[in-house]
Order: C-alpha cells, then sequence, then structure tokens
C-alpha cells in the first residue's frame, strides 16, 4: 500500500463544559446523537481558539480551554476516515449566561449519571464524570509554541 494514497488525518476540538453535576452536550437530529461543542480549526487557528470559537458559535458562551483533558483518535476502516480529537476542559466561563443553540443543534446540560443513556460520539461518556472530578490533574495546554529564529524577518 502506498502510503502517500492514505487520507490525511482530521483535527476536532472539543470542550468539556461540565457546571455542577451536569455536561454540556449537543443533539444533532439529524445523526440522532449527541456531541461535545467543538469543531474543526481554521486555516492558522490554533487548537485553544478554535474550541473557543466552536462553543461561542454552538452554545453562546465564553470559554477559556486550559487544560486538555482527552486526546483520542476514531479511525474507521471502512471509509478510511481519521480523525484525532483534542477534548479541552472550560476552565472559566459566566455561568450565569444563558446557552443558545445553533441552528439543527440542541444544546442540553445533560446529568453525568445519564451519560449511559445518551448515544455519545465519539463514545466518551465513561470518561466525563472523571473530568468533574479532576481538573487539576490534565495537560496544561501550551498553545501555539512556535518561535521565529532570532535574525528572521
Amino acid at each position: 500500500m502506498n502510503p502517500d494514497n492514505e487520507p490525511p488525518v482530521e483535527l476536532r476540538c472539543a470542550v468539556a463544559i461540565v457546571r455542577g453535576n451536569r455536561v454540556l452536550l449537543l443533539r444533532r437530529p439529524e445523526y440522532d446523537d449527541w456531541v461535545l461543542p467543538g469543531g474543526r480549526p481554521r486555516r492558522h487557528e490554533n487548537m485553544g481558539s478554535c474550541a473557543r470559537r466552536e462553543v461561542r458559535e454552538e452554545t453562546g458562551l465564553d470559554v477559556h480551554p486550559s487544560r486538555c483533558a482527552l486526546v483520542l483518535e476514531v479511525s474507521d476502516p471502512l471509509t478510511r476516515r481519521r480523525i484525532v480529537e483534542l477534548v479541552f476542559v472550560a476552565d472559566e466561563f459566566d455561568t450565569s449566561t444563558a446557552v443558545h443553540s445553533e441552528p439543527g443543534r440542541e444544546a442540553v446540560w445533560v446529568g453525568l449519571t445519564e451519560l449511559r443513556d445518551v448515544k455519545l460520539r465519539p463514545p466518551i461518556g465513561g470518561y466525563l464524570p472523571d473530568l468533574a472530578r479532576r481538573s487539576d490533574s490534565y495537560a496544561r495546554y501550551l498553545g501555539n509554541m512556535w518561535r521565529p529564529e532570532s535574525g528572521a524577518p
């Protein structure tokens, strides 16, 4: 098999927004499933900025994704589609802000104990309760670490 024919890896940045014992999920009626708020980065957009923008667009919340809680891979052997997803934890957000939904989605606070009854894609519901309990143990998101060499234009 020629490695040049392999499909590129798609990147997705998502955010687990936990408030008390609930997590904010988006219901997608057309797929009959649920996802964390998030999406794909735009050209030259860093991962944290992507996650923050997507949450704002999809829920109206302004969050600060400063910790990476999960890195996961979804690889479909039939379609050969491969996605790497970074799941951030929202450290700060205004809890008084009302959540809204973008067209075609429904933003819902789902109880952590109800996650087993939700068709979550990717199936990470078993990991989300841990995010509510251990916020200090996740990797710090450092952002874009590129620095030009001295003397570079």
